[in-house]
């Protein structure tokens, strides 16, 4: 174990005795104290019909693990800030009861570029409400998929230390340009709104291989789809359907298959270039398309118990070589007064014929260093495939209505290979795992 994987380990063993010693303290003072209530954020401006509200977040998060190569893009046994870390701020003007619009932008470790900060917009829409029961959006906004989808952002909203990857990694985009058509239902145990929603979203695919590193890939995505959701006190729950189709900015052809070449007996490659002579050509198609189906569910099963689960389904066609997994979440959380530690297990697993033409890429490569081996280990690096499973025991204790503080570890043990994980150059990571410990502090204002 290093020595900043020590540190960072009494520091989370001091951190769980304390928020335990405070939370049972707290609990006992609930009888007899109230609770404070967070406190109205101010409008800047109000005059002449128009309300402007201005309000802010932000999380420092910190993570550490126990291994020298990089999990989830910055972690490793060297610490970073870099993976939790952001701070956000939103402007909400309200022009007449019908009018709105809403601005958000947040500072965070780029989606475009490996060692950059960038300012993004998370949300910029204009909303128009004919009724209390319709609303109509346009502007970028984000995709209705998963109970915490809209604040994933905003940390300070759950108690987890970070959303499980394992589910939250299905989904093709976060955001999109576009329209959004709500309509709410109230009723006496709770609300029932119905999403529908189409739009283009702009993303950077990030790619890492063992030969070029991290490459990034601009591609757009056309998505479609609708959610109906549930919420109450005891039970919140969400369905949703998403129709994705996704093609490369630069106009290029993506790939569909790699076919096996084998100009003589015993010997054999994949074609995964069309500059690699001796096949037929490699089989290409304009877009690939997934559909995505949820489910979420938060149910209160006990006073101050309450399970948590997410589950979801990318189904792609028209290629082989993309994303086609299942994955998702359980959780265990128990509130004790301020503190709510937790436990989770999830699941990531790719299926089908992308997990299988990863496999055989890599098992006809070999070790060596000829221009051949390494097109076809760059080839089967490009494949997003996972294999993975996660365990992980946390907590977060409100140090007030506006602030958390939150600790985690989390065991994943990865199967045949994940794309989560980059990869050395000394070979593909599998049947091994990696231990993280997760420190952060999250903030509204």
């Amino acid at each position: 174990m290093t020595q900043p994987y020590r540190v960072a380990l009494s520091a989370l063993t001091a951190l769980t005795a304390l928020t335990f010693w405070a939370g049972h303290v707290a609990a006992q003072a609930q009888t007899s104290q109230p609770q404070p209530q967070p406190q109205a954020v101010q409008p800047a401006v109000r005059a002449a019909g128009l309300d402007v509200r201005v309000s802010g977040f932000a999380t420092l998060g910190y993570a550490i693990s126990d291994q020298p190569w990089r999990w989830q893009r910055f972690t490793d046994k060297h610490g970073t800030l870099w993976r939790d870390s952001i701070v956000g701020g939103q402007l909400d003007a309200r022009f007449s009861p019908n009018w709105s619009a809403t601005a958000q932008l947040t500072l965070a470790p780029s989606t475009r570029h490996e060692r950059q900060w960038a300012v993004e917009a998370a949300w910029a829409f204009v909303s128009w409400r004919p009724d209390n029961d319709w609303l109509l959006r346009a502007g970028k906004q984000r995709v209705p998929i998963f109970l915490n989808a809209e604040n994933r952002d905003v940390g300070q909203t759950y108690a987890f230390a970070r959303l499980p990857a394992e589910a939250y990694a299905v989904s093709p985009t976060t955001d999109y340009t576009g329209l959004s058509v709500s309509r709410t239902w109230q009723r006496d145990s709770g609300e029932l709104s119905a999403d529908a929603y189409g739009g283009r979203a702009q993303i950077s695919d990030r790619i890492h291989s063992r030969e070029l590193g991290p490459q990034y890939v601009p591609v757009h995505t056309d998505i479609f789809g609708a959610a109906l959701t549930w919420r109450s006190e005891a039970l919140n729950w969400r369905v949703g359907l998403i129709r994705a189709v996704t093609q490369r900015s630069d106009g290029q052809l993506l790939p569909r298959s790699y076919p096996f070449v084998s100009p003589f007996p015993g010997f054999g490659y994949f074609q995964v270039s069309n500059d690699i002579p001796g096949g037929p050509g490699i089989r290409s198609t304009d877009a690939i398309t997934n559909h995505i189906v949820n489910l979420s569910l938060d149910a209160r099963v006990a006073p101050n118990w309450r399970v948590v689960t997410e589950v979801a389904r990318n189904i792609q066609s028209r290629t082989d070589l993309g994303a086609n997994t299942v994955g998702g979440y359980v959780a265990v959380l128990h509130t004790l007064g301020h503190l709510t530690p937790y436990v989770s297990l999830a699941r990531l697993q790719t299926l089908g014929a992308p997990r299988k033409v990863s496999e055989a890429l890599m098992a006809s490569t070999g070790s060596g260093s000829d221009a051949l081996s390494v097109a076809q280990r760059v080839a089967a690096d490009s494949i997003p495939v996972y294999d993975q499973t996660s365990a992980g025991v946390g907590a977060a204790y409100a140090l007030s209505p506006r602030s958390q503080l939150k600790g985690e570890w989390m065991h994943t043990r990865i199967g045949r290979r994940s794309a989560m994980a980059d990869d050395p150059p000394e070979g593909t990571l599998s049947q091994t795992g990696v231990n993280v410990l997760s420190l952060s502090y999250s903030v509204v204002f």
